[in-house]
């Protein structure tokens, strides 16, 4: 081959690979067409946000892409893998330059946010609407997997362009200077499969009049679905002595939780024993209630969380006054 030839060849193979970078950089296209296709219509946006979500309170680590720890970019990368099971770049750099600069007043829920902490774009964020966005934070008042406002002086300061990844949806949520970050999960989700497990202990009491308030107690433990959702689905089983109805029984129930820590309960129970004058055969509902957890708190490396509840466990015949209690205790959780 001669000189000249071999020189049209390395043109020719140049302006190749920079045809294919050019089509291929500035929305991912294949990927986000592929990803659609595969979730049958679902907003890719709404599923990249969801899964940013569940990380909030994460604490800040340098390369991390984990829940011991995520930087900036380390949380845009876990979130379209695990929202989407799609793999982006994973620098700030990368990102930046691989997605489409867009309009302010173009970007949409799920938009990335640049933003110049350094002299250089150094860090980087998911746009969720209203002037909100959700991003890993390694300096100032708060720090790790945080919500933060676009209004704020410095965020305001800092930040140079939105861009664009994802194909466009129509979603909007107009900024306000007044607006501020949304509710975000006190408690967020901090396995693998996706399983949550509560073990829960308490004292039960009421207030009837004549009699000493604590009636019983009861331990129940509960699985609920805690992946990449704001609800949470759950079933569970326990056992409790209620001096009211001299019962010791084992309750069955299924649940569904929020990420405030509300629950709404149901079930039945099976009593081994209980005041004979009671028709103790199995009822639906047996036992039907609310209960709410606190945020947890980390005791000798246990999450601990404060457990109330107002529930009614129901025999055929009894009052609503004597089956009408409430259970206090302390609730144990685990991640898996």
């Amino acid at each position: 081959m001669t000189q000249e030839a071999r020189c049209r060849l390395r043109k020719s193979r140049f302006f190749i690979s920079a045809l294919a970078f050019v089509l291929a950089s500035p929305l991912l296209q294949a990927q986000m067409v592929a990803t659609r296709d595969a979730r049958q219509g679902e907003s890719n946006r709404t599923l990249f946000i969801q899964a940013a979500r569940t990380y909030i309170g994460v604490p800040y680590a340098t390369g991390g892409t984990s829940v011991k720890g995520m930087d900036c970019s380390g949380l845009i990368y876990r979130a379209a893998l695990d929202g989407l099971s799609m793999e982006i770049p994973r620098t700030v750099a990368s990102l930046s330059s691989r997605s489409e600069k867009i309009p302010d007043l173009a970007r949409e829920p799920g938009d990335l946010l640049f933003f110049n902490t350094t002299g250089v774009v150094s860090h980087v964020g998911i746009y969720l609407g209203g002037g909100t966005f959700v991003h890993a934070a390694s300096d100032g008042p708060r720090t790790g997997v945080i919500i933060s406002n676009l209004g704020e002086d410095y965020w305001k300061r800092t930040y140079r362009f939105t861009g664009r990844i994802f194909l466009q949806e129509g979603l909007k949520m107009p900024d306000g200077e007044n607006m501020t970050a949304p509710t975000v999960n006190p408690f967020p989700f901090g396995g693998e499969i996706g399983l949550r497990l509560n073990y829960t202990g308490g004292l039960l009491w009421d207030f009837m009049p004549g009699s000493f308030p604590v009636r019983g107690g009861s331990a129940f433990a509960e699985v609920s679905w805690a992946k990449n959702t704001t609800v949470y689905p759950g079933i569970g089983a326990g056992m409790a002595w209620d001096d009211r109805s001299k019962s010791f029984s084992f309750p069955l129930f299924a649940s569904i939780a929020t990420v405030d820590g509300f629950r709404f309960f149901i079930g039945t129970q099976l009593h081994v024993v209980a005041d004979p004058a009671l028709d103790s055969s199995p009822q639906f509902p047996g036992i039907i209630g609310l209960s709410w957890n606190s945020k947890p708190a980390t005791v000798l490396g246990q999450k601990l969380r404060f457990y109330q509840s107002a529930e009614y466990s129901w025999f055929p015949g009894e009052t609503f006054g004597s089956g009408l209690r409430l259970n206090t205790g302390l609730t144990v959780t685990c991640d898996i």
